[in-house]
């Protein structure tokens, strides 16, 4: 793992003195003995998403609530010194420019007095919580109970909703706390497990012949991106990101082994391989994969790694605790500082975030900014009216047409990266002026820059998909954002800021993915970055836009010598203000809108959606689009020193241990590479170096053993003993630099023990009888034993048949709260053939922001042979977040028949549910038994199987 460089101090007496001041202790607020005779309501503290569904009544009193979190707020004068700091870190004329705190500091100046974290423990404690832990930001405390005990400390039940088709647990009002508590209380976090799901539309399209030049097709790929945004330059000068780290957050398991995953098969076409340092999240459960979510990350991951190849990416994600989610991931990257960049692809909409959570994130992303953190987001897929996709429950019309905005991508604090997609006519296939007729690979052909309209692809039959833009209903307008041609008047923040690449077909983006939501298959790239019938699977949506700006962000940080920029938005606003820097460092994109297309569904009419580009800043695709190279030659120089950066090495001999075993570290310090790729500077590093584990000191002066200066560098071992706790450790080495070294810090994590499921489960599943030509339904379970708490994915297969009439099937959500449960459709007959109720291109989420369409592939996955495996696949929609007019979720089957034809992904148009459980076959009907199969989605030896008969009437 390689560091981030830090810069020198400016004006070092004056900093000590700063600095003196950021130690000073927080004023206790809170008395040692909360009283609760009065009560005040933490307004706004209810999801909205909550009252979109239906109320099933309370949860059970005894379910236990992992993971609650009691989030502080800072008080008047904290918050007025943190935006004065936050004001002056980015003034060049200040001495405090681009001087970040750790957040260890910025806890000892923000965050609460120790005095008022033990009161709140100690009234926490007499309401019989358990205490967990207290963040390292010091304005929250983590704790566990049940149902009962949340109903008597924060005065509401916890109720059961349905919503979207799923079943989801929520307060059913506001909460309540003592007066005194409630002044001090920002919000109450993991009430509920309402999470945000990303919006993926997937296309794999037919083999592009590329010994015809005339009919080649062209996609998108890392290397295209760096010649359409000028990246390549800095790339042929050895810039790609060394010494820099990057950070994304997800909420499933991904694969990342270089030997294995998809990741690395489309690392390899994209010309280097980068390793992925996973991170879990402590607190947040066992490792499993949540369909949809894991090929978000690995877009991320991929795009990421294509463009800061030399980046040190690390992947922050939750386990399958259900109230945990992706802002968990975002909040664990800022608090425990990973990476001075963090990209998030996943938003919501603004009116589905109640005040209380919109708040203590933007909480959050201040201290990410003190920090140096640079935090990019999507800024979404449904054009001007991020709210559309909630058709299936509790919006109104209206309020899906109106229009709105994503969080967390509407904080001031935070980059969005709106879409944009090449003109029409500019990337015909075959050769032309944009593109070469290589035929080597199918990415990497593009030429030069192309011109760009906004990303609009919205149709009656796609649904929307354009880049997410518009006014924030929550967050005032920054002082920054003004200046540019363009910019309405108004109190509220705009979105985008700029916008990138994020078509899905003109053209689309080639991915690698082990997600069948996304994809179609375990493995889409198992012949090059072909699947087995040698398609590609093609996509698109700001879930590209924004990792690929993150790489761009890992590069500016290694150019400039810097550990980190901050909140970049004053800079790419004051560049935008000045006509010289803004035409040469932003390609102004004047065409297209992000309107709700006519026919789409839940368009308001004609004008009253939407938002069109024009000359200047537009709420369609901000500032526009980066030329990448001139930019960076733009942007302000932080370095005055003559010292030469270095950076650090971290090589542990393994990335896992178990708990009280011993694994050696190297640690490499050496010069900071030169623009030629070579060591720059013939001195070694000398002095010592500080290493801690989870923030906490275990070294505090290793001495170097070894040095090299053929290569200026100089070798520490260190020996990490791992914890008794499971789980990602964080090792963190400083540098504190020399008379002739700047000084560096780098991270890298460490996996203890086990922290996949352990223990079993058994499987039901009832007896059906269906008429032929409709279809019928069963429930089915995984009932857990032995404490297993993991996720259970899905298989069918048909053992014995003495028919031959054609079967399909689907698994939509389970009505129950067991989040192993399901319900199995199967249809016999013409309702197989028959249209589904929507393209598989309608995938389509509550806000991670990446879109695609699968071509040539019918939605019913017809197989008249002996296998279809699709395990995980979903056909229809759980993840409706917007628009989508499916509710269920279609997830994984993989059937295996000898004489039989089984279609996958099957539909409800064309027959009724007209199947009934049974267990006596009537005369003369024909049946199958099929094999019922659950298996955990990470640790595959935890296995259950059950047989039932289907009967064809």
């Amino acid at each position: 793992m390689i560091c981030r460089v830090v810069p020198p101090s400016i004006l070092t007496v004056l900093l000590f003195c700063s600095f003196s001041a950021f130690a000073q202790k927080p004023t206790p607020r809170l008395t040692r003995n909360i009283a609760d005779s009065s009560r005040a309501a933490l307004v706004g503290s209810r999801t909205p998403q909550a009252s979109r569904g239906q109320d099933l009544g309370p949860v059970p009193s005894q379910m236990s609530i992992p993971g609650i979190t009691l989030v502080f707020k800072r008080s008047p004068a904290q918050e007025a010194d943190l935006q004065q700091l936050l004001a002056s870190q980015q003034n060049p004329s200040s001495p405090l420019y681009h001087q970040w705190l750790t957040p260890d500091t910025f806890a000892t100046r923000f965050g609460m007095a120790d005095e008022d974290i033990a009161a709140a423990e100690t009234w926490l404690q007499s309401q019989g919580f358990h205490m967990e832990s207290i963040a390292r930001s010091r304005d929250r405390i983590t704790f566990s109970g049940t149902a009962a005990q949340v109903q008597s400390a924060f005065g509401t039940d916890l109720h059961y909703y349905q919503v979207d088709g799923e079943q989801h647990f929520a307060p059913a009002a506001d909460l309540t706390l003592p007066n005194e508590l409630a002044s001090v209380t920002a919000a109450v976090l993991h009430l509920s497990n309402f999470r945000p799901k990303p919006s993926i539309k997937v296309q794999t399209r037919p083999q592009p012949d590329y010994t015809a030049p005339s009919t080649q097709a062209h996609y998108l790929g890392p290397l295209d991106i760096a010649t359409m945004y000028d990246l390549n330059t800095l790339s042929t000068s050895g810039f790609s990101g060394a010494g820099q780290a990057l950070a994304v957050v997800g909420q499933s398991f991904v694969n990342t082994t270089a030997d294995s995953s998809e990741i690395t098969s489309f690392q390899i076409f994209s010309g280097r391989l980068t390793p992925i340092t996973p991170v879990l999240v402590p607190g947040s459960g066992v490792e499993a994969i949540s369909p949809g979510d894991q090929g978000e990350s690995e877009i991320d991951l991929e795009y990421s790694s294509g463009i800061a190849s030399n980046a040190n990416i690390f992947l922050v994600y939750v386990g399958n605790n259900q109230n945990y989610d992706v802002f968990d991931a975002l909040a664990f990257a800022i608090e425990e500082n990973i990476a001075p960049v963090v990209s998030i692809s996943y938003g919501v909409c603004e009116s589905l975030m109640s005040p209380t959570d919109l708040d203590q994130g933007n909480s959050i992303f201040e201290q990410a900014s003190a920090q140096g953190q640079t935090l990019v987001a999507a800024s979404g897929d449904s054009g001007s009216t991020e709210c559309a996709d909630f058709t299936s429950a509790g919006l109104t019309l209206t309020q899906q047409q109106a229009l709105s905005v994503s969080y967390p991508a509407s904080s001031p604090y935070v980059t969005a990266v709106g879409g944009t997609q090449m003109a029409a006519g500019t990337f015909a296939a075959g050769s032309s002026p944009y593109w070469s007729s290589s035929s080597n690979a199918p990415f990497g052909s593009l030429l030069s820059y192309v011109p760009e309209v906004v990303w609009n692809e919205g149709s009656a039959s796609f649904g929307i998909a354009a880049g997410g833009g518009g006014t924030s209903s929550h967050f005032s307008r920054p002082t920054w954002q003004s200046g540019v041609p363009g910019i309405p008047s108004g109190a509220f923040r705009l979105l985008p800021d700029i916008a990138l690449q994020s078509s899905i077909e003109s053209p689309g983006f080639l991915l690698c993915s082990s997600d069948p939501t996304l994809t179609g298959s375990q493995t889409s790239c198992s012949n090059g970055l072909q699947d087995s019938k040698g398609n590609y699977s093609v996509a698109g949506g700001t879930s590209f836009a924004a990792p690929v700006f993150a790489g761009f962000l890992a590069i500016l940080n290694q150019i400039e010598q810097t550990d980190g920029q901050g909140n970049i938005n004053p800079q790419l606003y004051g560049l935008a203000s000045n006509s010289a820097s803004y035409a040469a460092a932003f390609h102004d994109i004047t065409s297209g809108s992000n309107a709700c297309i006519s026919g789409t569904g839940n368009c308001a009419a004609a004008g009253e959606s939407g938002y069109a580009a024009t000359p200047g800043y537009d709420e369609a695709t901000g500032l526009g689009s980066v030329d990448f190279g001139n930019l960076v030659r733009a942007w302000p120089t932080t370095s005055t020193t003559s010292r030469t950066p270095t950076n650090i090495q971290l090589t542990p001999y393994s990335v896992s241990a178990s708990p009280g075993q011993s694994l050696q570290v190297q640690i490499t310090v050496g010069s900071f590479y030169s623009s030629s790729g070579v060591l720059n500077g013939n001195n070694v590093p000398t002095g010592t170096l500080a290493v801690s584990v989870d923030h906490t000191v275990s070294q505090a002066a290793l001495a170097f053993s070894s040095t090299n200066a053929s290569e200026s560098n100089a070798i520490a071992l260190y020996t990490f003993v791992a914890p008794a706790t499971p789980g990602s450790h964080l090792i963190t080495v400083t540098y504190p630099g020399d008379a002739t070294h700047l000084p560096a810090v780098a991270t890298t994590s460490i996996l203890v023990g086990n922290v996949t499921a352990t223990g079993t489960f058994t499987v039901t599943a009832a007896n059906l009888t269906v008429a032929s030509g409709s279809q019928g339904s069963i429930p089915i379970s995984a009932t857990p034993a032995a404490g297993y708490s993991g996720r259970v994915v899905w298989s069918l297969a048909a053992t014995t048949t003495n028919g031959t009439a054609e079967v399909c099937y689907f698994i939509s959500a389970s009505t129950t709260n067991n989040p192993n449960a399901a319900t199995l459709n199967i249809g016999v007959g013409s309702i197989c053939n028959s249209t589904a109720p929507a393209e598989r291109s309608n995938f389509r989420t509550l806000t991670s922001h990446a879109s695609s369409t699968k071509e040539n592939s019918s939605p019913w996955r017809k197989t008249p042979g002996l296998v279809l495996y699709a395990s995980l696949i979903a056909c229809g929609s759980l993840f409706t977040r917007k628009r989508r007019l499916s509710p269920s979720l279609w997830l994984a089957i993989a059937l295996t028949v000898a004489s039989l034809g089984l279609s996958g992904c099957g539909g409800s148009g064309g027959g009724s549910s007209s199947g009934t459980g049974n267990s006596t076959p009537p005369a003369g009907a024909t049946t199958y038994t099929l094999t019922l199969t659950g298996t955990d989605s990470v640790n595959t030896t935890i296995t259950a199987s059950t047989n039932f008969t289907l009967t064809l009437k």
